[in-house]
């Protein structure tokens, strides 16, 4: 995964349900807005519903939005580089070919502003890659990211919640994740987003921190 915002610019903000369980960003307070394909447009979280906001939406990802998500992906995978830092997105005929199947089983989701497509996240069922055979008790976020013109923005934050409400709608209990675990930056920025560290585990060519947060 990319950082998805620019995290030096991220601001820490208590709401009564992050001071009460110890997270730095509210969360069921926020309002997110989200678009299941052409239905259920909103989703309830708790005592209200979490919105994205006027400008944003994300809906389900049709084929012909396949180079739209891999263009965000390289991008994110090129800045990644650019920082001397590793990247697991490197634009490879079998790449094209996971992100094409991802949107066939409807697990890929577009980020879209008034103009444009900005952003880009899959939301899997399940994950025996990295998380092995567990309950189909999660949600499993992958491949999370963000124009750079549409970084310091608080976008990432706002699909995470997403897709924690989004998660919590199927009854699901957990919300989990894999970022590289030499990426520090990003690795703080789940933590600080009430992600908790589980483990770390090795895939061909790189190795993985995996986190989970509690609905």
């Amino acid at each position: 995964m990319s950082n998805p915002d620019d995290v030096n610019q991220v601001t820490q903000v208590r709401s009564p349900r992050a001071q009460a369980i110890g997270e730095m960003f509210p969360v069921a307070a926020e309002v997110l807005a989200m678009s299941k394909s052409h239905e259920d447009r909103l989703c309830s979280e708790g005592s209200g519903l979490v919105d994205l906001g006027s400008d944003i939406r994300i809906i389900r990802a049709q084929q012909g939005d396949l180079d739209r998500v891999l263009e965000i992906l390289e991008e994110a995978s090129r800045w990644l580089s650019s920082k001397g830092l590793e990247t697991q997105w490197l634009p490879r005929p079998a790449f094209r070919q996971t992100i094409h199947d991802n949107i066939d089983h409807g697990e890929v989701y577009v980020v879209k502003d008034v103009k444009e497509t900005v952003g880009t996240i899959t939301l899997q069922w399940s994950d025996k890659k990295f998380w092995g055979d567990l309950p189909q008790d999660a949600g499993y976020i992958h491949k999370l990211a963000i124009k750079r013109s549409h970084a310091s923005q608080r976008l990432g934050l706002r699909m995470l919640n997403w897709a924690e409400a989004k998660t919590r709608a199927e009854g699901k209990s957990y919300l989990r994740l894999d970022c590289l675990a030499s990426n520090k930056t990003i690795r703080e920025y789940y933590e600080r987003a009430g992600f908790i560290h589980v483990r770390d585990t090795s895939a061909p060519g790189w190795k993985a921190s995996l986190y989970e947060k509690k609905l």
